[in-house]
């Protein structure tokens, strides 16, 4: 009995390992050669809040606690090909697509949502192309109702 808990720990643990977030990719990829990195924390998305008079906007940037752009245009392609193969995984790790459009297997755009319940809390969008790469992941404890009243100001 011993060894049968020992060895479902084991590959718990294993699994665990494996895992990836959005932010540990981005962490993986913001120190290769010629990419670019840019973090907005929380309080330059309160300060932007507060200058934004639109009040759906407003509330969704203080829900924000950090926005973080990674340009990996000027990396070898075998390098955005990589990015872009890893934040695909994340969709067995718990983020799910929320819109795309794809041209191939590594050209398009893509958003995958974490999210518990009616809170978002990452949205992962990259767009890419054969000479382009970026990623941008927004973190905080995002209301659900909040992105879809953004997406309807932009539909109409």
């Amino acid at each position: 009995m011993k060894r049968i808990l020992i060895a479902l720990l084991l590959l718990v643990t294993c699994q665990m390992a494996f895992c990836q977030s959005a932010s540990s990719i981005f962490n993986d990829f913001r120190d290769k050669k010629h990419a670019e990195y840019v973090t907005v924390p929380k309080l330059l998305m309160t300060v932007a809040a507060a200058k934004v008079k639109d009040g759906n906007v407003a509330a969704l940037l203080k829900e924000v606690d950090e926005a973080r752009v990674l340009t990996l245009s000027d990396c070898s392609k075998s390098i955005r090909k990589k990015f872009l193969k890893k934040i695909a995984e994340l969709s067995k790790n718990g983020y799910s697509e929320f819109t795309g459009m794809k041209k191939d297997k590594y050209a398009g755009m893509t958003v995958l949502v974490k999210e518990t319940g009616n809170t978002i809390s990452e949205v992962v969008a990259t767009t890419s192309s054969d000479n382009s790469c970026v990623g941008i992941l927004i973190s905080g404890t995002i209301n659900a109702e909040d992105v879809a009243a953004i997406i309807g100001m932009v539909d109409d």
